[in-house]
């Protein structure tokens, strides 16, 4: 019998995507236009500020982060301090995601389920 919490056994954890700068950029952009519904993507920059500006409040903070745990299949507290003032820009983001997919690739993130 299985219980309803336990993962499946023999499936395989799906393999990780390949990231760059740009897909990361855009996702998130993508994700920020949903959530706020007062900007478009197109008026989203690097530098945009999306939660000191409160373009974005903490809930959304905390879906950002999971989010961006799951589409990106990485772990971003193992690697930075995750926290509106360190994930403020798009910027900000894009370089935690690539430090984790980084570490990832050199096989320090290999726990991560």
């Amino acid at each position: 019998m299985t219980a309803w919490f336990t993962k499946p056994k023999g499936k395989a954890a799906p393999a990780p995507v390949p990231v760059d700068a740009e897909t990361v950029e855009n996702t998130l952009k993508a994700f920020i236009a949903t959530k706020s519904k007062l900007v478009a993507v197109s008026d989203i920059h690097k530098d945009t500020k999306v939660f000191s500006s409160s373009l974005l409040d903490s809930l959304i903070f905390i879906e950002l982060v999971l989010f961006i745990e799951k589409e990106f299949q990485i772990k971003l507290s193992r690697t930075t301090k995750v926290n509106m003032n360190s994930m403020d820009s798009i910027d900000q983001m894009i370089h935690a995601v690539l430090n984790c997919v980084k570490r990832r690739g050199d096989g320090q993130n290999e726990d991560h389920k």
